[in-house]
This record gives C-alpha cells, sequence and structure tokens, in this order.
C-alpha cells in the first residue's frame, strides 16, 4: 500500500491501517462495511456502466438499510469520510487494470461464522444495485450479453456456500475471476467511449481544535442533509 509515482493514490500504509481501524470502531455507525464489504463495493461502483455520484454510493457504506445515520465523533468522522474517499480514489485509479488491483478479503480463523470473500461478494452486489437500471438499453446486445455473463459467472457461484462448504482455495479462484471480470468488464466501457469515474477531492479533516462543517452546510457523511440536521444533530 506504499504511494509510489505509478500510483499516485495509493493508500500509505498508515492510512490503510487507520482506515481498516476506523471501519470496525465505534466512531461509525453499527452497520458500517468493514474494509473487504467496501472494497467489494466500490469494485462495483468504479466498474458501472454510468459514473454513480459520491452523493449515492457513499451513505450506502454506513448503513445498507438506509438508516440514519450516527457518528460518534466530530473529527474521527471527518476523517473515516476522507479516508473512505481516498480508499475510492485508489480504486478509479487501479480496477480494471491487470497490476494494479485484487480484491481484498480477510483470512477467517478457526470459529469464524464468515468465510473468505463472503463479504467481498455481499458488497460487491450490493454496489451493482447502484448501476442504472436501463444500461443495457444504452448499450449493443452483444456487449450486453458478455457483460452480463460476467456479472453471472461473478455472483453465481456464491450460492454454492449456502449449500454446504466450500474449501478457501476456490473461494480464491471466485475472487480471482471476479478481477478478471471486472477487468473485461471496464474494458468494454473504454471500447464504447463511455464516460468513466475519476479521482474526487477531498477536503481537509478539521483538527479537534478546528469547528467541523457549519450547521447548515452539507453533511460531510453523504447524506445530502444539513450538518445539524444529520451527524451534527444535538
Amino acid at each position: 500500500m506504499n504511494q509510489d509515482a505509478t500510483r499516485p493514490y495509493e493508500l500509505s500504509d498508515d492510512d490503510f491501517d487507520a482506515l481498516e481501524a476506523l471501519l470496525t470502531s465505534d466512531v461509525v455507525p453499527e452497520d458500517c462495511m468493514n474494509l473487504e464489504m467496501l472494497d467489494g463495493y466500490l469494485a462495483a461502483v468504479v466498474s458501472s456502466p454510468e459514473v454513480v455520484p459520491v452523493e449515492r454510493w457513499l451513505p450506502g457504506v454506513w448503513s445498507a438499510h438506509g438508516d440514519e445515520v450516527s457518528f460518534s465523533g466530530g473529527s474521527r468522522m471527518q476523517r473515516a469520510i476522507q479516508l473512505v474517499l481516498a480508499y475510492y480514489n485508489e480504486l478509479v485509479d487501479s480496477v480494471g487494470d491487470e497490476d494494479g488491483w485484487e480484491p481484498f478479503c480477510y483470512a477467517v480463523a478457526d470459529g469464524d461464522t464468515i468465510g473468505v470473500g463472503e463479504e467481498w461478494i455481499e458488497g460487491f452486489a450490493q454496489g451493482l444495485e447502484l448501476w442504472p437500471v436501463d444500461w443495457p438499453e444504452r448499450i449493443p446486445d452483444e456487449q450486453v450479453r458478455a457483460v452480463n455473463t460476467l456479472l453471472e459467472e461473478t455472483v453465481e457461484p456464491w450460492a454454492a456456500v449456502a449449500e454446504g462448504e466450500v474449501e478457501d482455495e476456490i473461494r480464491l479462484q471466485w475472487l480471482e475471476y471476479a478481477r478478471d471480470a471486472i477487468i473485461r468488464i471496464t474494458d468494454c466501457w473504454r471500447m464504447l467511449d463511455l464516460p468513466a469515474a475519476s479521482p474526487v477531492e477531498i477536503a481537509q479533516v478539521a483538527t479537534p481544535r478546528e469547528s467541523g462543517p457549519g450547521r447548515n452546510e452539507p453533511c460531510p457523511c453523504g447524506s445530502g442533509k444539513k450538518y445539524k440536521k444529520c451527524c451534527g444533530a444535538d
């Protein structure tokens, strides 16, 4: 995760670790995505045939159920948002590149009830829900069939998980296929000259001695509400 000239948006090791920790901390809502689910979610978002605006995908990071978003701390909340946006920029820059990205998943310890890759594919499926419903109507039938086949072959194997145990080695092969499928999907969009996602500008995070957003400014969590009606509510 070290930044270099070829990957200007790649998170540093420290930022990557901070993002992973914040997503499972008491700063964020209880049903916030962890890093594995976020990686799958953003992989689908950035490979959409139509650019998904930040205000559409960001609230889903904090709550998949459309619940009211509630953070426990001002400056740490802003830090979490900054790191999620930075991770989005990293994936915008690397997803679709054979040498730039591979799905992130946690190793499973004895006793864990969630297997390798299950949270990644859940996040990916949630991200696919943000694709425009009418996308097949906008591109030639041949490409529609090809992309639909790639998506089906990415998601369908995971149905076997519910029917019995699947070895970790097989799960990792499924994730590798997902990576290759996403590369081919993004290649398809490029050949059709569709607009691609681009890195977003990230506002500086306020320090504890600085004030946060103004009460009447948009909440930085992406809800679309004023700060005073969202994370800044008393």
